[in-house]
């Protein structure tokens, strides 16, 4: 071997480390997809530059290239939903599902050159469906004003982020304001992940006791203070009304004692009236038999 060799091994020894390096530092490419779309994974360089190739998800090796062949490793992986493009050295996973998610790496060889392994981490999600606005309206008295408390949410268990917008601005799916009688305001709510981006409109109105709940303006501590000592009066009432009940039922019964005390006295003094009458009797008799 002579010495423009060996400079040239050396040179492809500290090309080869390069590579292996600069790969091992790269991180993988993040891809969000939505359900129901396609993954296309296609390789860096040229068909023509490439000897052999392998398509990994979850270090399984599902698909192969070699040599302007296709080989499907693992067929049943995704169920039927796998195509091969050999124009451009790519396999592509149509109608993705949830758990599709992943780390997927394509591992490149050329001519005597290893070339760095393309890695991509998949994250597919549910689009946003629907979006409706809820809204709950107080209207207080002591102000004059409505106070709305709006709530905007998704159908299903979509994970999402809300932003307002119009009339007032705001972060998250709750949002309150105060309107004046009879003003109006528009908002907006828009609810979005990586994937999709739908948006409600909503226009409400402030209308004198047209809400849910009416508010006094009267402070709740004393609202409650206020009806505890209403029911304290009232059982004091109750219990008054049963204290004079019973003192009437007792002065009554007194009352009926104390008459039928009376007759029986008078009953007893009639008797001995007649019981001395009748002993006047007898001794007048008594005497004119004497007589004779």
């Amino acid at each position: 071997m002579n010495a423009i060799q060996k400079i040239c091994s050396i040179f492809e020894v500290l090309l080869f480390l390069l590579q292996q390096e600069s790969c091992a530092e790269k991180k993988p490419e993040i891809v969000h997809k939505a359900v129901g779309s396609s993954l296309h994974l296609i390789t860096d360089h040229p068909k023509e530059n490439l000897t052999q190739v392998e398509w990994k998800f979850c270090q399984k090796t599902f698909a192969e290239y070699d040599r302007s062949i296709f080989s499907l490793l693992i067929p049943d992986l995704f169920d039927g939903r796998l195509h091969t493009n050999e124009s451009d050295v790519s396999v592509t996973v149509k109608n993705l599902q949830l758990s599709d998610s992943g780390n997927f790496q394509i591992v490149q060889e050329g001519n005597r050159i290893q070339y760095g392994t393309k890695e991509i981490q998949l994250h597919v999600h549910d689009p946003i469906g629907d979006v409706n606005i809820q809204n709950n309206v107080s209207w207080l008295q002591s102000k004059n004003i409505c106070t709305f408390h709006l709530h905007c949410l998704v159908l299903g268990s979509v994970n999402a982020s809300f932003n307002w917008s119009g009339y007032q601005v705001g972060n998250g799916p709750h949002l309150s304001f105060n309107l004046t009688a009879e003003a109006r305001a528009t908002l907006n709510c828009t609810a979005n992940n990586s994937v999709s981006v739908k948006y409600m409109t909503q226009t409400v109105m402030c209308k004198k006791e047209n809400g849910s709940n009416v508010t006094s303006g009267i402070p709740q501590d004393l609202l409650l203070i206020a009806g505890g000592a209403g029911i304290v009066g009232i059982a004091m009432i109750i219990g008054i009304i049963g204290a004079c009940y019973k003192w009437r039922n007792l002065k009554d019964g007194q009352m009926e004692e104390v008459w039928v005390e009376g007759v029986e006295q008078a009953r007893s003094r009639e008797l001995e009236q007649c019981d001395k009458g009748d002993t006047k009797v007898e001794m007048k008799e008594g005497g004119a038999k004497a007589d004779h």
